[in-house]
């Protein structure tokens, strides 16, 4: 099972408290797959398990509805579709306009007034056409539909939880998504996914760590690296400078480190420091093997 689908059946099991949020989370599966003929009205859900929530949705908010689900193969699809379907026509009408008509802060921009309502829309919408990436791949969280005013909604909705969602078109739909780590991270916790969310950042520190010991690993070979080149060019002054004198006819401390330069590739300036006599530190040996250099560059 994905990541995906057990953040689905997790959120599948998170029931609202509230009769507005449950109006309000069915009035999300009902604007993605939703459809009212006069006579009944129909919810479709390709997983069982999301439409049984949505019968228990309506028979919260209307007890005494008279319902109906059918399964049957889709033709788009290789697994079954569910349709809960509301069969008198008078609890249909009832039920459709309840979905329409609730409390919202912009009537031109249906974004549901309360907080507890936009969590429990976006919940819904996510069950409906939503869909997360597996953490240890990357940061992406979408939810897509066909219908322009249903996209909108959803994506301002989002935004006025506080997140920062981006919108564009794919395939022939809209597509409303996340990638920022932190903010995915936010929205699960606002539908109410806290194992998906205690998941994610498990994966994020273990990545985080990860990072963190190669950025270590890159700086130290950084500067193994620009040590080696630094000691290269170091004994190649020497060099240069043997080819033109002999080291005993420098000064008694440029002749020193010159030597513990040749003898010692490897050893840092620091190292060096630690070898003369007496000790110097690695200012004292930087400034000798730059007088060193300069000699080396007049001899040429």
């Amino acid at each position: 099972m994905g990541f995906s689908e057990e953040t689905k059946r997790e959120l599948a099991h998170a029931f609202p408290a509230a009769k507005c949020c449950r109006l309000a989370e069915l009035s999300a599966f009902y604007d993605f797959n939703g459809y009212f003929f006069g006579s009944y009205l129909d919810i479709n859900h390709f997983m069982p398990l999301i439409a049984r929530k949505i019968l228990k949705l309506l028979k919260s908010v209307y007890p005494d509805a008279q319902t109906q689900v059918l399964v049957q193969r889709a033709r788009a699809r290789k697994n079954q579709v569910c349709t809960v379907r509301v069969l008198t026509p008078e609890t249909a009408e009832l039920v459709y306009q309840a979905l329409k008509e609730q409390e919202y802060l912009d009537e031109q921009q249906k974004v549901l007034a309360q907080r507890c309502c936009q969590r429990a829309y976006v919940r819904g919408a996510f069950l409906s056409h939503g869909s997360i990436t597996n953490p240890e791949k990357n940061y992406h969280l979408e939810i897509f539909t066909e219908k322009s005013e249903v996209a909108e909604k959803v994506y301002l909705t989002i935004n006025a939880l506080g997140l920062e969602a981006k919108m564009t078109a794919r395939k022939g739909d809209l597509m409303v998504y996340l990638k920022d780590g932190d903010q995915i991270v936010t929205l699960l916790n606002l539908m109410g996914a806290h194992k998906a969310l205690m998941h994610l950042e498990n994966v994020r520190i273990v990545k985080d760590m990860r990072n963190q010991v190669n950025r270590l690993v890159n700086c130290e070979t950084a500067n193994v690296e620009k040590t080696i080149q630094a000691a290269v060019a170091q004994i190649e002054a020497v060099k240069k400078i043997q080819e033109r004198m002999s080291l005993s006819d420098l000064p008694p401390k440029l002749a020193e480190i010159a030597r513990l330069r040749i003898e010692n590739p490897y050893s840092s300036l620091k190292e060096l420091g630690e070898m003369t006599n007496p000790p110097i530190s690695k200012s004292g040996v930087n400034y000798r093997i730059k007088q060193l250099i300069d000699l080396s560059k007049k001899l040429e």
